[in-house]
């Protein structure tokens, strides 16, 4: 869903797969607290979550002038 929404945008993102390389589990533990996925890091924003977080992930693209 996210990646798609990404797509559609245009919006360049980095894709960090937890499943494939341990380094970013200890990353998003990090970052998030927590191991959720997915999680979104906008401008140094933590969004756990993404169609719960639609509506403050698009102000965030807004706001970094993404969108």
């Amino acid at each position: 869903m996210a990646k798609r929404f990404f797509a559609e945008h245009g919006i360049p993102y980095t894709e960090k797969d937890v499943t494939t390389n341990p380094s970013y589990m200890d990353e998003l533990k990090e970052v998030a607290g927590r191991f959720i996925t997915p999680t979104l890091v906008i401008d140094g924003q933590v969004f756990i979550g993404f169609g719960m977080n639609l509506g403050a992930i698009q102000q965030a693209l807004r706001k970094g002038g993404y969108l």
